[in-house]
């Protein structure tokens, strides 16, 4: 008997995760899934490569990113399979640093081209059916961009003919046809987390959390509108920002802690801080009004964390769930949890508590990234390279 855990409306027509973090890159993903008695089923599993890259899925093909042998390969996979549609590669060092390195950002996916960001700062535009490059630049040595400690890592964000990423001081933009530069900000190591869309004083802006500060930037010139300092131990800040209401939620690790901000205003007085939800590396999801994400560093089993809700609008702890860290994602009235140590969890998205209704385990190692869920199937991979497709239907 398949017990059938409804989470959204029928995945027919459901939104292709072409991007990061589903269609509006906040983690919410218009999905059903239906959890068989048994748990998923493997549908197919291959090996990508070392790495902590992401997927984008798109007209029956996965795309994502791993290091195999001092290479960066970039895989078109066939959704149904697993089996190479296509394949690319082009000399990139493994540069392992606490982690056993490999490419951070995920693949994305606009109309007819591929676009991906290598750790070193590779950014590439493919033509999504072969794999053949239209252009690529060299952020560091064209664009005069600082690596960071830990490489590159922000997803590309593609709005109209613009790729916007978190490089330099508060980012950079990129003609999405040609790979020039539209603007850029003085070179400075910047964060691990993608650029957010907002608006902010009725203006199209972005949101970026660099190495040391939050900053809220004008989307057509880079112009700064506002920023706060946020400095973390070796500029470790890596959960995306979360725009809602007009406000700016911001979180790292190593005792900084959760805080929304008005940009709006020119002050930097927070609305709430709460340091009990010090996200490290993936971001909390929003749903009505709650938040749901992790506290606590996701390398380190020796300090214990948790999985928490907080309220959006005043910063309250409603629950707490020790134990746990990983990623999260939510559809509708479910959250899908991938633990740091491959286990894959369906709860209630509910401030009343924390109530799983299923869960999995021995999915791989080091599963940072964050589950992607697509017309019945979900798609996870782990740091050493073992890409996953789980299927819910008989």
């Amino acid at each position: 008997m398949v017990m059938m855990l409804m989470l959204s409306a029928a995945t027919a027509g459901a939104d292709e995760p072409s991007q990061w973090r589903g269609v509006q890159h906040d983690g919410v993903y218009h999905e059903t899934i239906d959890w068989p008695a048994g748990g998923p089923r493997e549908l197919w599993a291959v090996d990508v490569g070392i790495g902590y890259s992401g997927f984008a899925i798109s007209d029956g093909r996965v795309y994502t990113m791993g290091n195999v042998d001092g290479e960066d390969v970039i895989w078109c996979l066939n959704a149904d399979t697993g089996r190479e549609v296509w394949s690319a590669r082009y000399p990139q060092e493994l540069v392992p640093l606490y982690n056993p390195g490999g490419p951070n950002a995920a693949p994305v996916v606009e109309g007819e081209w591929l676009y991906t960001l290598s750790k070193q700062g590779l950014l590439t535009c493919w033509g999504q059916a072969d794999g053949v490059v239209r252009w690529r630049i060299d952020l560091v040595k064209q664009a005069g961009a600082e690596m960071p400690r830990w490489g590159f890592a922000s997803t590309p964000l593609i709005i109209d003919d613009v790729i916007y990423l978190n490089a330099n001081e508060h980012g950079m933009a990129i003609d999405k046809h040609t790979g020039k530069v539209v603007w850029s900000s003085p070179a400075a190591e910047c964060g691990y987390a993608a650029a957010i869309a907002m608006t902010c004083r009725d203006q199209p802006a972005l949101a970026l959390l660099s190495g040391k500060a939050v900053f809220v930037v004008q989307r057509d010139n880079g112009q700064v509108m506002w920023r706060v300092d946020w400095p973390t131990k070796m500029g470790e800040n890596s959960a995306d920002p979360i725009a809602a209401d007009g406000l700016l939620y911001v979180s790292s690790w190593w005792g900084m802690g959760a805080a929304v901000y008005d940009p709006n205003v020119d002050g930097v007085e927070p609305r709430w801080r709460n340091k009990e939800l010090q996200n490290h590396i993936s971001s909390p999801v929003l749903h009505d009004g709650y938040l749901y994400g992790f506290d606590g560093p996701v390398h380190r089993d020796r300090v214990a964390g948790a999985m928490r809700c907080v309220q959006w609008a005043t910063g309250k702890t409603m629950w707490s769930h020790p134990g746990l860290k990983g990623s999260v994602i939510c559809a509708g009235d479910q959250l899908l949890i991938l633990s740091h140590d491959g286990a894959l969890i369906l709860a209630d998205a509910s401030p009343a508590g924390y109530h799983e209704r299923a869960r999995i385990e021995g999915l791989g190692k080091r599963t940072w990234n964050y589950p992607v869920p697509h017309r019945g199937r979900i798609y996870i991979r782990d740091a050493d390279g073992r890409a996953i497709c789980l299927t819910t239907r008989p």
